[in-house]
C-alpha cells in the first residue's frame, strides 16, 4: 500500500540536475546562448530532445530545426531556460505507460503544450522571470511520479476505485497524505527550485496571480479528450473559485497565442 515512507523513498530516486544542464544554464545566465547550445550538442540526449521539441507544430517554425545552435537562437534565452528544466521531467519518464492509458508522444505533447501557453499566459501579463517560465515543468513531472507510483501499487488503487468513486488526488492523500501539489513540492526541492517557486505550491494561494494562472491552465489542459480519456486529470482536483475578469485574461491569452499559430 502506497505510504508517505515509500513516496520519500521514490523522490530520493529521482536523478539531480545533470551536470550538463547545470553548464548550460551557467552559459545562459551570462547571456552567452551559443556557448550554451554548444554545451547542449555534447549531450546526444539532451540535442534529441531539443529538436523533438522544437519541431513540434505548436512551436510554429517552417523550416525543421536540427542545428543547435539554430534551435538556441529561434527559441531565445526564455525558452531555451524554460525547454532546459523541462527535461528533467524527460529524464523521469517511464518508457512505457502502464497505469495511465498515455504514452510517450502524448506525454512530451502535452508538455510543449503546457510550455507555450504558459508563456502566453505569462507574456500576457509581462512577467518575465526565468524561475516562474520554468516552473510549469513540475506539472508534468508529478504526472511521471504518480505513474511510476500508482504502477507499483495498481491492484490497491484499482480496489478503492471499484468500491468508491474518487479521484487519483484524493486516493494519494488518503494513502500517504500528499496531495498532488505536496508532491510536486518534494520534486521542486529534488531539484533545488528556488525557495519562492517552492512557496507557491506550498501555499497554494488562489489570490496569488502566479497560482491563479497555473489552475487555470491545468485545468484548461485536463479538460482535453485524451487527458480526460488516460485519467490524468483525476490527479488534480482543483476546486478554486476565479473572477470573470481572471477567466477573461486567461482565455485572452490562450486565444492570442492559437491565433498566431494559424499564420
Amino acid at each position: 500500500m502506497l505510504s508517505e515512507e515509500d513516496i520519500d523513498q521514490y523522490i530520493k530516486t529521482i536523478p539531480p540536475i545533470p551536470a550538463i544542464i547545470k553548464e548550460c544554464k551557467k552559459a545562459l545566465d551570462s547571456g552567452d546562448l551559443i556557448k550554451a547550445a554548444k554545451i547542449a550538442a555534447l549531450d546526444k540526449a539532451l540535442l534529441n530532445y531539443f529538436q523533438s521539441v522544437v519541431n513540434k507544430p505548436i512551436y510554429g517554425f517552417k523550416d525543421e530545426l536540427k542545428n543547435p545552435t539554430q534551435i538556441f537562437g529561434a527559441l531565445g534565452m526564455l525558452r531555451v531556460k524554460q525547454m532546459l528544466t523541462s527535461y528533467y521531467s524527460v529524464l523521469i519518464a517511464p518508457k512505457q505507460w502502464l497505469f495511465f492509458n498515455i504514452n510517450n508522444s502524448f506525454f512530451y505533447e502535452l508538455q510543449a503544450s503546457f510550455m507555450m501557453k504558459w508563456e502566453a499566459l505569462l507574456k500576457k501579463a509581462d512577467i518575465q522571470n526565468n524561475n516562474i517560465y520554468s516552473m510549469i515543468t513540475l506539472i508534468t513531472a508529478s504526472i511521471s511520479v504518480c505513474e511510476s507510483l500508482f504502477c507499483e501499487n495498481k491492484e490497491d488503487i484499482e480496489l478503492i476505485m471499484s468500491q468508491k468513486s474518487i479521484s487519483y488526488e484524493k486516493i494519494l492523500y488518503k494513502l500517504s497524505g500528499y496531495d498532488i501539489f505536496s508532491l510536486i513540492v518534494l520534486i521542486a526541492q529534488k531539484w533545488e527550485f528556488e525557495s519562492d517557486i517552492i512557496e507557491i505550491f506550498k501555499t497554494k494561494d488562489e489570490k496569488n496571480e502566479i497560482f491563479s494562472y497555473l489552475i487555470l491552465l491545468i485545468n484548461y489542459e485536463m479538460s482535453r479528450d485524451m487527458c480526460l480519456k488516460s485519467g490524468i486529470n483525476s490527479l488534480f482536483d482543483l476546486n478554486y473559485s476565479f473572477s470573470d475578469q481572471e477567466f477573461a485574461f486567461f482565455y485572452e491569452a490562450i486565444s492570442e497565442l492559437e491565433h498566431e499559430a494559424d499564420y
